[in-house]
Parts: structure tokens; sequence; C-alpha cells
């Protein structure tokens, strides 16, 4: 090979390694930017599962700040390498100055060492990348085999359930991001509470807190995102992302061996629809519920196929919320009039970040957006709650309402002390059981999943199901029993039998 192509070779190198490290650091930079926190399952989940129906300004961002300021700046670099190394012939043949720099030791030395430059770039891009995703602890915990899960786990199939005479409806409300450090006045740096109505809600009715006063639902390791979230209160079982698996949605097949309390009531003869204002598709959610109780699906794409939603409709994710609680309202009333309980599960979007989503009944009460956002958010809550409390068919319904993670948003509680525990919120309406148990509870989202179940007058033999304890029950949950740091280490770690049972894997 002659020395020309040797060169041109290595410059080719270069430039790749280049692009690849500004592409990474960019990405990291936006992430850090965008995101509160990122882990390594969520990203991998991200790869995994469909990205169709993300967010519009989501995704412009992605290529905007990432490929668009990446392809700049190696443009910038490459350009800076030919100055340096006396490459632009033009300046040679009009300035003797540069001329006689192209031979100096300093054009040499950028001439030899550009490879290693850029490789040094790309390994430092690639070392930030893997320190924001804690990808180290990722490989450590799935390096290490735990039979936890297998120990711990009861099979909703094997579990002796005992239904009421007259089987309760349920209304499941998933609130996007939404947690109590919003409600905490004491912790949340601006002494204010965000969401009152929400917090009338939890102090009138039922909610479960793990402290003495404002606190809920821990947030664990593969329950952090609006997917996982989702699975997790249904099925009772964490979101674990092998390497190896493909069963999230794109397969048409979603964590298939696991047993939701879709699949409990569509055995029970309940009527089931989910509703989003956004793409179900988006992160395999139409999967999972379509396998997982065969759901009525009801989001952009069905609603625009029954001219619901004009065909070229979309605001945010996909319609606003206000929208959402009318359709919501509407199915309500088609489903009560069916002779068959009803189990009707939704899922809010106007208060994901960034800054959440400010809609016509937004006010403008406070300097930030997505504080406006949420005491929005909290007022539709609210009147949707007294809609269905004035309907025949509340008497015999049941409404859990839970945030899906804890906010996502990097700056809005940047101010929140980092020893402050910030957990999820949870409400239940008109239960069938009570508790005078309701704080200083350590419990996660997959507990919701007998939780919900004992709330419609479900009796649990040993009040267990799946990885979840009722809450109504003085039993102990499995974080109570382990502790929070053991049992979420635990949860993280490899198991075969999540790998075999629930996977499908050999």
């Amino acid at each position: 090979m002659s020395e020309k192509k040797k060169v041109n070779k290595k410059l080719l190198i270069s430039a790749i390694l280049l692009l690849a490290g500004n592409l990474l650091l960019f990405l990291t930079i936006w992430m850090m930017g965008k995101y509160e926190k990122v882990y390594f399952d969520q990203f991998l989940f991200q790869m995994k599962s469909s990205s169709q129906g993300v967010h519009r300004e989501l995704a412009n961002s992605a290529v905007t700040r990432v490929l668009g300021l990446g392809l700049i700046a190696t443009g910038i670099e490459i350009f800076i390498y030919r100055i340096l190394s006396g490459r632009v012939e033009k300046l040679k043949e009009k300035n003797k100055s540069y001329l006689k720099y192209c031979t100096s030791k300093a054009c040499v030395f950028f001439q030899k060492k550009v490879l290693p430059i850029a490789l040094c770039i790309f390994i430092t891009a690639t070392g930030i990348l893997v320190s924001r995703l804690e990808i180290f602890a990722y490989a450590q915990a799935v390096s290490t085999e735990s039979g936890f899960i297998e120990l711990n786990y009861k099979n909703p199939n094997d579990v002796e359930l005992t239904f009421p005479k007259e089987k309760r409806n349920l209304i499941y409300i998933f609130l996007e991001s939404m947690e109590n450090t919003f409600a905490d006045k004491q912790n949340n740096s601006y002494n204010i509470d965000f969401i009152p109505e929400l917090t009338a809600l939890a102090n009138e009715n039922i909610s479960f807190s793990n402290t003495d006063g404002v606190g809920g639902i821990l947030s664990f390791g593969g329950t952090n995102w609006t997917a996982a979230a989702m699975v997790s209160q249904t099925s009772g079982v964490t979101v674990k992302v092998p390497f190896s698996a493909d069963a999230y949605g794109d397969n048409t097949v979603f964590i298939p061996g696991i047993v939701s309390i879709g699949e409990v009531l569509e055995k029970q003869g309940y009527n089931q629809t989910v509703l989003m204002g956004s793409d179900a598709y988006f992160h395999g959610r139409e999967t999972y519920f379509t396998d997982h109780g065969n759901y009525n699906i009801l989001d952009t794409k069905s609603l625009k196929a029954t001219g619901r939603l004009d065909e070229d409709y979309r605001e945010w994710w996909g319609f606003e919320d206000e929208k959402l609680f009318t359709f919501a309202k509407e199915e309500l009333t088609r489903l009560s009039k069916e002779n068959k309980p009803f189990n009707f599960t939704m899922l809010t979007a106007d208060t994901h970040f960034p800054n959440g989503y400010k809609c016509r009944l937004c006010k403008e009460k406070y300097d930030e957006q997505y504080a406006n956002v949420l005491g929005c958010s909290s007022k539709q809550v609210a009147a949707f709650v007294e809609w269905i409390k004035t309907q025949d068919f509340y008497k015999n319904t049941t409404i859990i309402i839970c945030g899906d993670h804890l906010t996502m948003d990097s700056d809005f509680l940047s101010g929140v002390d980092d020893d402050y525990v910030r957990t999820n919120y949870n409400c239940i309406i008109n239960s069938a059981v009570t508790t005078q148990k309701q704080n200083n509870r350590k419990f996660g989202s997959f507990d919701m999943f007998p939780t919900t179940l004992a709330a419609m007058g479900v009796k649990i033999k040993g009040e267990r199901v799946g990885l979840g304890t009722n809450l109504f029950s003085n039993q102990k949950t499995l974080t109570e029993e382990y502790g929070f740091d053991v049992l979420n280490n635990e949860l993280k770690k490899q198991s075969k039998f999540y790998n075999r049972e629930f996977l499908g894997e050999d």
C-alpha cells in the first residue's frame, strides 16, 4: 500500500472515530439536559421496543442536538486538523508564513497523531456515556445470578383469588410523572403544593405512604419509565431487559410469560379498555394490553380510524388530556351499559417532560410552565373523579390513581435535597376494604397488583400475587422484609427463572 493510501486510510478512520465520539458526547449532553435520570435498562428497552409515536418535539430535539451538532463538530474538527497539519493547499499558495508552518514540528505532530487524538476523543466520550448510564453497575448486576425472583414470585394462576358475588368495576388512572414531591411543601424547595386537588383526594380517601406524612410508592429499577410502570403495577413484576431478550412488543409479544390483572379479570368476564392520548404502539404498550387481557385499545390511531379524531390531529404526544377525559367519560358511559363488570385503564400525558403541555385550561398561576401544567392536571383529575361519583355505576366501582414514575424533568426538582426520598403518588377511592395502616409502609409499584384486587373486594389467599403484597393486609411487603437497597439489588440481578418463565428464553 502506498504512503498516500496509508495516510488517507488513517484520516478516514480518524474521521469515523471523531464522528462517533461527537455523537456519543452530544447524546450524553442531550440526555443530561432532557432527563433527570436515565438507567441502562431503560436505554436498552428503548432500543428493543418500538419508538413509533414518540413525541415529535423530543425526536426533533434528539436529531438536532445529537446528529446535527455531532456532524457540525466533526466538520469543524476536520477543518481545524487540515489547517494545523498544513493540508489547506490554497493557503500554501498564497501565504508564505503558512507554507513555512507546514514544515514545522507542529505540522508533523498533527499529521502523525491524528489517529491517537481521534481515538482519545472517542474513548473519553464513551466513558462519559458509560458513567451517565451506569453501565458498569448494570453489567455487574446481570453477571450475578440470583434466585430471588423464583423464590418470591407468586403466579396469579396458582394463587386462590375469591371474587365477591357482585363483582366491582375498576377504573385505574395512571398519571404521567406524578410524584408526591409536588405536594410536599416541606421538601420540594418551593414551599408550594402544586397539586392541591390530588392532595385532597389522597387525604380524603386511602393513600399509602412510606412515611408519617406525604409519601407513596418507592421507585425500583425496572419500574421507572411509563411502560415498565404499567407492567409492574398491573402484573406485579419489574421489567428486566437482558441483552439477549427481544420480547418487548416489536415481535408481537411482550414478556409473554407474566400474568397480569387484565388476564385475571378477563377470566372473570370483565370488559376491558385502555385509553391513552398517544400511539399505544410506542414502547410495546399495545402488544402488552392485547396479549395480557385482550383490552380494547383506544389511542390516537384507533380514534382516528373511527373518526372520533381528525386524521391530521396532533397535539403533544397525540392529543391533550382535556380530550382524554372527554373520551374517558364516553367510554365509561358505554361500558356501564354492558351487562358485565368493567376494567377501564387510562394514562394521562400532559405532565410529561419537558415542561409539560400547556392547554387552554391551564392558569398562569406560577412562573414555570411545568408548575402550571401540574396544577391544571390536578384540577382535571379531580373534576373527572367528581363526574364518576355522579354516575350510577360509581357505587360498585373502585378507583385507583397512581403516578407511573418519578418526573424526568431535569430542572423542576433540582433544588430537592439529595437525601429526600421521592415517591410516586397513589390514591384508592371507594375501596371495598379499609385499613388503619396507611402510613410507614415501604412498598413498590408491584405491590399495587394485589392491593388493587383487594380494593375490588377480592380475597387473596396468602396476601401475595406476583412480587407484590396486599397493602390492606398485615403481611410485610418484600421491601419491608428485605429493605429497599437489598431488594432493589436482587431484582436487578440475572434471573434464569425470569428469562425462562417470562421471556421464553431457553
